[in-house]
């Protein structure tokens, strides 16, 4: 089956960086499913540039693993979306093609890194779409664009073939407007040695909801009528956290950064000028990490990842805003990117320092602009978290 091209407005919020189809099987799971790859996933003869002048002419010989299995499993994937430059920017106004725009409002950033996966899904031009996430990356554009934004437990798909920000922390995830379409496109691409994971915890008849991260901030205020319906529904309770609060973000980006550094070591010292400035000096700020500190920020994540796992004892799922604020004017951010990363970011990279599975759901709106709510489960129970995603979804209809 030939997919059709549509585009729905995608080209003039930027939500591609290259149009080119790749056909699938005409049989499979996601046979007749039109899906987008970020542009830091490798596709064989079609270019990948991470949105960066460094890379715009680059043609990959072979396809990234992920790539490999939409095709396999019938899906066409009709092109490469933008990306913040190499992954390494959280608004997605730092990229060859231009800032990816919110279509909810074109003057407002959608998000990043993976910003025109999340444009793409929201204007339907098409139906899933890859993007990576090492921070939120995917729940992040995902939320202020109003769309579902899965991130799996880190290290249970492939990074094959995916230009990397950091080893440690980075994952391939999914977006999508159908929650069993995520779900499809999971099982899809989870590595096969990771397909037949059992749920390890008792089946309970009342789902334990755990409340973090709720504080005084826009998108919390906004989501206090959903708190109300999700405590006449579940069993809830609030939870803190407090190394993985104090710590965590820290440690997060002393791992992120460094490693980052090391990949792009070469460039960075010989092709500096051909970043853009943000992205530049995020790398700079990389390449002086100590390896003391490096060191003691890996042994930090293996801490906290210990106190994640005896909290998750007590509940199901861990329920937050998945931003602070929604998404803010493009001219306020241009220059000023590093400014808003805590409000985009705060709340999602606790959940890629421990590698646990996080997904963000559209659930209300502040002035207009949608937020999103986020869930996070227990390493290695992404299919129990995506099933107590559907039962939210349920109840937030």
């Amino acid at each position: 089956m030939k997919s059709k091209s549509r585009d729905f407005g995608a080209k003039e919020l930027n939500a591609f960086i290259t149009v080119h189809s790749l056909q699938g099987r005409s049989s499979g799971t996601l046979a007749g499913i039109r899906s987008a790859v970020k542009d830091i996933i490798d596709t064989a003869g079609v270019r990948t540039t991470a949105g960066s002048k460094i890379l715009e002419d680059n043609i990959p010989s072979a396809n990234a693993s992920v790539v490999n299995a939409l095709l396999e499993a019938g899906s066409t994937i009709i092109g490469k979306t933008n990306t913040h430059e190499f992954a390494c920017g959280i608004t997605n106004t730092s990229s060859i093609a231009g800032p990816a725009k919110n279509p909810v409002d074109p003057r407002r950033i959608s998000g990043g890194s993976s910003g025109g996966s999340a444009v793409a899904v929201a204007v339907g031009a098409v139906e899933v779409a890859l993007g990576t996430d090492t921070a939120g990356s995917i729940r992040t554009p995902s939320a202020l664009c109003g769309v579902i934004g899965f991130k799996p437990t880190t290290g249970i798909i492939s990074n094959s073939g995916v230009i990397p920000l950091s080893r440690t922390l980075d994952t391939v995830g999914v977006i999508s407007r159908d929650i069993e379409l995520v779900r499809k496109t999971f099982r899809t691409i989870v590595s096969k040695r990771y397909r037949d994971l059992k749920n390890s915890r008792d089946k309970r008849s009342e789902l334990n909801v755990g409340l973090f991260l709720f504080n005084d901030d826009e998108a919390s205020e906004a989501l206090k009528p959903i708190v109300r319906r999700v405590t006449s529904e579940f069993n809830v309770q609030t939870v803190e956290i407090p190394g993985l609060q104090t710590r965590g973000n820290a440690a997060r980006r002393t791992i992120t950064y460094a490693e980052a550094a090391e990949f792009h070591h070469k460039w960075i010292t010989t092709r500096a000028d051909d970043y853009f400035p943000d992205v530049r000096s995020t790398l700079q700020w990389g390449s002086g990490v100590k390896a003391v500190d490096y060191i003691q920020a890996l042994n930090t994540r293996k801490e906290l990842s210990n106190e994640y796992n005896m909290i998750m004892k007590d509940v199901d799922v861990l329920v937050s805003p998945t931003t602070k604020i929604t998404a803010p004017l493009i001219d306020d951010v241009i220059g000023n990117e590093t400014r808003y990363r805590d409000q985009l970011l705060g709340n999602t990279e606790l959940f890629s320092l421990v590698g646990a599975p996080s997904i963000t759901i559209p659930a209300t709106n502040s002035s207009g602009l949608p937020v999103g709510l986020m869930l996070s489960g227990k390493p290695f129970e992404d299919e129990y978290l995506l099933a107590i995603a559907d039962k939210f979804i349920s109840v937030l209809r």
